[in-house]
């Protein structure tokens, strides 16, 4: 079983927030073979999300998304992916499409000799093109990046960030977590490549799965807007 985990937002600073949302779950249910629950968690959008008629979608409503930020709720994904039995969860952005590819990229990691302590992710257009995870089609193999790459191209991106059970076991934090609620809104991806090297940790870019994403900055906006508000207060 995958658990697919997927924070979603609209406002007026992210108006087609749920148009993203319906095209993603669309490829979703198109193109995964596997079985798969979907976790979704609605972060103060100004109304709440139209759950589309699919199987084994989870929603949740969030009031305030200034208590946890995005942080927050990726970790209780995450939590109820691992309470469910799912052997593989994604952190996903809403933002993206998927294809075909995507059993080839979940192939890959069941069968990967490090998926214990192996991060992974696919290519995409939606990437800094510094990054290993930038390309603008599928390709062939898997790439390990490293201590000697860049900080740029030595991240898996939090779009379509994928991890094994044992992976969580192997590296929840001191409190519990799975991510460093320290920084709520960005970050989420340096931080976690910090905390899982040292560990023993591995990041690996998987070139046979291609995911579009059209990498919206619509939260860059809304973090802007809260920073402001509570200085204010």
């Amino acid at each position: 079983m995958i658990g697919i985990v997927i924070v979603i937002h609209q406002s007026k600073f992210r108006p087609n927030g749920f148009e993203f949302v319906n095209n993603c779950i669309e490829s979703l249910y198109k193109f995964l073979k596997k079985d798969f629950i979907l976790y979704l968690f609605d972060n103060a959008s100004v109304e709440k999300y139209n759950v589309p008629n699919y199987p084994n979608i989870k929603y949740e409503y969030i009031k305030d998304q200034t208590i946890r930020g995005l942080v927050g709720p990726v970790n209780d994904g995450v939590d109820k992916a691992v309470e469910d039995g799912c052997d593989i969860i994604i952190l996903a952005n809403d933002d993206i499409i998927i294809n075909e590819t995507v059993n080839d990229f979940i192939d890959i990691i069941e069968n990967h000799e490090h998926k214990d302590i192996g991060l992974y992710g696919p290519l995409s257009n939606g990437c800094l093109k510094t990054s290993h995870q930038y390309a603008e089609k599928v390709g062939k193999g898997i790439l390990e990046t490293t201590n000697e790459d860049t900080k740029a191209k030595a991240i898996i991106r939090g779009f379509f960030m994928t991890f094994t059970k044992e992976f969580v076991k192997n590296f929840r934090r001191p409190s519990g977590k799975f991510l460093n609620e320290d920084k709520l809104w960005r970050g989420g991806e340096v931080s976690q490549l910090h905390y899982i090297r040292p560990l023993g940790g591995r990041l690996f870019v998987i070139k046979d799965c291609w995911i579009f994403h059209y990498a919206t900055h619509g939260i860059l906006k809304r973090l802007r807007i809260l920073n402001r508000r509570k200085k204010r207060k």
